[in-house]
């Protein structure tokens, strides 16, 4: 893990443009990505899956293109003997270094018969970003297949999820990167800011202030006051991998020379429930059973879990009310299709894997009774995390306090 932490500390640009960073798509490290992918991650999916054999058809923007290669053809593994999974490639050109076969597509026919696989998964599903196969390369493996091997096909649409989910260790030295990257493209934003002068739209990325009654204004040409929590929001990519967070600040007022305790305890709750979520989410749950988990924990606590992000007024006016969306961050197809812990998307049922990078994001309407009926502060967080073997750890540092802004 140093070793691979080093190499992308020594590869990644140190560029800190304004508007926009991004590091350098080191080819080493895109190698040693797709490498670890096949070694690390593909033999537990397939084996989660019970497939014995995945024959994956690239079609246009194909989901798994930077992987496998974006040129028509076919990708076939096949899990032979429970040790390393045989890799072949079938049409297209495709990098030497990551298979032990490759052939023409008149070959398919012979090389899945001599396997003779029980269980095949073909990427075909109802689900329109997860069904890449053409109708062409349908009829294709259709006729290279015989009809009791037809009889076995099923599905590789949660296996694809599942397979882009799972994180080798150089996926998550990036992230890091990227998390870092982006952390100083906030500090920036802030260091930018003029009570008075500045408004959210010179700011750079997501940059919003929000009323007790829960109006907001977002990137608009609202000048920044004194007396305002400042949210910013970033995001930083390379090629296919991207991540996103966010930090908060607080314009002092005049005769203020501290956060006010308003704006103090809602800090609080948010390290509190950080604390909480951190400790209930595990590897190997689905993301409805870690759901359930967290939320029965910060009930516990005295806070009320909400479906929607959005303050319910008709709820007991002294808790804290609390949205959770943890969704996945790095490589996926869409954040609605990849692991998911959270009331909402297909990727709630999938099992969050080892690895899994998500963002920690959760979003808090503490009401202030004393400010009037219906009052309230928001705060969004979004912190980016990974779940290990001992529970849920950060890549990179994270937000400790909410800033003050003189």
């Amino acid at each position: 893990m140093k070793f691979i932490v080093a190499l992308c500390l020594a590869i990644f640009s140190a560029n800190l443009a304004a508007q926009y960073r991004a590091p350098d798509a080191a080819p080493d490290l895109m190698r040693l990505i797709r490498s670890e992918k096949l070694t690390s991650v593909l033999p537990y999916v397939m084996r989660d899956h019970e497939v014995d054999m995945w024959i994956h058809a690239m079609g246009p923007n194909d989901p798994l293109g930077f992987e496998l290669g974006t040129e028509p053809g076919f990708v076939i593994f096949t899990d032979r003997d429970g040790g390393r999974i045989e890799r072949a490639a079938f049409g297209g050109r495709r990098d030497p270094a990551l298979f032990d076969t490759m052939g023409g597509v008149d070959e398919i026919a012979a090389f899945v018969a001599e396997r003779d696989p029980v269980r095949i998964a073909l990427n075909y599903s109802d689900i329109a970003e997860l069904h890449t196969i053409t109708n062409p390369q349908f009829t294709l493996i259709a006729e290279a297949l015989d009809e009791d091997l037809g009889d076995r096909i099923v599905s590789a649409d949660r296996l694809i999820a599942d397979f882009l989910a799972g994180r080798a260790m150089a996926e998550i030295a990036l992230y890091g990167r990227l998390l870092m990257d982006n952390t100083a493209i906030i500090e920036e934003q802030f260091a930018s800011i003029v009570p008075g002068e500045t408004a959210l739209s010179d700011l750079a990325g997501d940059a919003y202030v929000r009323d007790p009654a829960g109006n907001e204004e977002h990137n608009s040409d609202y000048v920044i006051q004194r007396g305002d929590l400042v949210g910013i929001f970033h995001g930083a990519q390379m090629l296919d991998f991207s991540q996103h967070n966010g930090f908060y600040g607080y314009v002092l007022r005049d005769g203020e020379t501290e956060l006010p305790p308003e704006i103090l305890r809602l800090w609080d709750q948010a390290m509190e429930l950080r604390h909480i979520f951190r400790r209930n989410i595990a590897a190997g749950l689905s993301g409805e059973e870690n759901l359930d988990a967290v939320v029965a924990r910060i009930e516990e606590a005295g806070y009320l879990h909400i479906q929607e992000n959005s303050y319910d007024a008709t709820a007991d006016s002294d808790a804290t009310q609390v949205y959770i969306d943890f969704h996945a961050q790095g490589r996926f197809v869409s954040e609605e299709h990849a692991p998911r812990i959270s009331a909402t998307g297909w990727g709630r049922v999938l099992t969050i894997p080892l690895y899994h990078t998500f963002a920690l994001s959760y979003a808090i309407h503490m009401p202030v009774p004393a400010w009037g009926e219906g009052e309230h502060l928001y705060l969004a967080m979004h912190d980016g995390a990974t779940v290990t073997e001992r529970g849920v750890e950060f890549p990179a540092p994270l937000p400790q306090q909410i800033r003050a802004i003189r």
